[in-house]
């Protein structure tokens, strides 16, 4: 299956790199150059166990790539999975999708 992963941080990052692990294409985007180009390079753009290991190896096998552009990563995707913050509100509490924060 193809994967766009939305948001490379430490939900988005490491759920495209055990997409990949199991064989599947994994596209991940994020507007953060530096997290993208250390997945480019094969590398974890912040320390978890494992996670260096797994992006090394799925980069290099081709099941792992990376992009700045949206577009451009949901291009070939089946299914797009969106691991972006939870929007809160000026006291803290988390927001809800469709929800007008004032």
């Amino acid at each position: 299956m193809n994967i766009a992963i939305v948001g490379l941080g430490y939900v988005g990052a490491v759920s495209g790199a055990c997409f990949a692990q199991m064989g599947h294409s994994v596209f991940g985007v994020d507007r953060d150059a530096f997290k993208v180009d250390r997945i480019r390079q094969g590398k974890a753009p912040f320390y978890e166990p494992g996670l260096e290991e797994l992006v090394t190896e799925n980069v290099a096998a081709g099941r792992l790539r990376a992009t700045t552009i949206l577009r451009e990563a949901l291009a070939e995707a089946d299914v797009a999975i969106v691991c972006v913050g939870t929007p809160s509100d000026r006291s803290g509490n988390l927001g809800q999708i469709g929800r007008a924060h004032v």
